[in-house]
């Protein structure tokens, strides 16, 4: 009816947005191909290089391909300016994997950043290395995280601990030993970044290797409420798979129920403590439990997931008859972890939820298995992805039903 009131509205909208862009880099994502970027990136000013720069990092972030720029841009990794150097490295963690020919070129401006006075230097130019996936530079990369193991700075540390399994991806037919020297140095780092990190290098790198747990147990388990969230499933599981090679499973939990009998002897080292470690064990006895289960526990747990199955549901043959170790709940390391994956019981991960509740499913005894009930109940009701929490509580629901008839008047639960 007033198209001049349109028109205006119009105006006024594109005049604040304009305002709004000013002293930002929002124009470089409007025509990012507007100026030569080639000639800018050979420009003797760091001004100059700094627009080149963060031209191509908008065309990345569109999702073009400017890895023709990849040449001129390496080697201004040398640049004394840190803006330049910074950007720079963005561009080539983005590219090192897929051009690692022109990469090796410029590894000694790599290996010399190693030495930065600056940490994010340090850490940028290691995650570089670790990109360049070829077996000619492992070695040195090897060299380089065994130097940022040890860095000063808790964030090098950490980029350390992550580049570790991408090495690891070349060499995985070789000794570990020297991976296992180096997750064994980050495992007992202060910085719970750095564990987190570490945890999930050990999970990679090294997961029967237990006996590197060991003498930081009770500390790893105590920083469990700390860490990120995600760390902590990683780490809970490395835990519990600790605890049942260590001690065996414990004999009060809700894992024994009264459908068979299945002879559990001590006696045997387990594999993963081939490190040195003095295994306790139990005398020879008879207890009730559901074999096929207990079997499949035990192997997944201390022969690793890999391997556990024939099909899904189904046990070798040879392992009916394995024979184990068996803990009391009152075992130091038990308490301890069934202590620290309590608060983590009513965490807002759903997935954090899960895995503590799983340590108590398997290490807790009966009378405290009750305790499990009302967090797997309320994320069932509050999760957006509920239909993966029903296949963990089914057996739950089956085994010990009269535990949630007790809660169901004050849930609602729709599956």
């Amino acid at each position: 009816m007033f198209p001049q009131f349109g028109a205006t509205a119009e105006s006024l909208s594109k005049a604040s947005s304009l305002v709004l862009r000013i002293g930002t880099d929002a124009h470089l994502y409007d025509d990012p191909d507007d100026v030569s970027i080639g000639p800018l990136l050979d420009s003797r000013f760091d001004s100059e290089k700094v627009d080149a720069l963060k031209r191509l990092l908008a065309l990345l972030a569109q999702g073009s391909d400017v890895s023709q720029f990849f040449p001129q841009v390496v080697k201004n990794v040398a640049s004394q300016s840190l803006e330049v150097k910074k950007l720079v490295y963005l561009y080539l963690l983005h590219y090192a994997e897929k051009r690692q020919n022109e990469a090796l070129l410029s590894i000694n401006c790599f290996q010399k950043d190693l030495s930065d006075t600056n940490p994010l230097v340090r850490a940028w130019a290691l995650r570089t290395m670790a990109g360049i996936r070829l077996h000619a530079v492992a070695p040195l990369v090897l060299a380089a995280i065994t130097k940022c193991a040890r860095d000063p700075s808790a964030y090098v540390r950490k980029c350390a601990a992550y580049a570790l399994p991408k090495l690891y991806d070349l060499h995985q037919d070789e000794d570990i030993t020297s991976f296992e020297e180096l997750v064994d140095v980050l495992l007992n780092d202060h910085s719970l970044g750095v564990v987190e990190a570490a945890a999930a290098a050990f999970k990679s790198v090294c997961p029967n290797s237990l006996f590197l747990i060991a003498k930081s147990f009770r500390r790893l388990c105590e920083t469990l409420p700390d860490i990120e969230e995600w760390g902590q499933i990683v780490l809970i599981e490395i835990l519990l798979r600790y605890v049942i090679a260590r001690h065996g499973l414990v004999k009060e939990s809700i894992m024994f129920s009264p459908n068979s009998m299945l002879t559990f002897r001590g006696g045997e080292d387990f594999a993963p403590f081939s490190g040195g470690l003095d295994n306790q064990h139990g005398s020879e006895m008879d207890m009730a439990c559901d074999p096929n289960m207990v079997t499949l526990m035990c192997k997944c747990y201390i022969q690793g997931q890999r391997g556990s199955f024939t099909q899904v549901g189904c046990t070798n043959s040879e392992d009916d008859n394995l024979d184990l170790s068996l803990t009391s709940s009152t075992n130091e390391d038990v308490d301890i972890l069934l202590r620290c994956t309590s608060p983590l019981l009513w965490s807002h991960n759903s997935a954090v939820v899960l895995a503590a509740a799983g340590v108590h499913w398997i290490m807790a005894p009966r009378k405290e298995i009750e305790r499990i009930v009302k967090p797997i109940l309320f994320i069932l009701r509050s999760s957006q992805a509920s239909k993966y929490v029903v296949s963990f509580i089914s057996n739950f629901i089956i085994s010990k039903l009269s535990y949630v008839i007790k809660l169901l008047p004050f849930q609602f639960v729709f599956i």
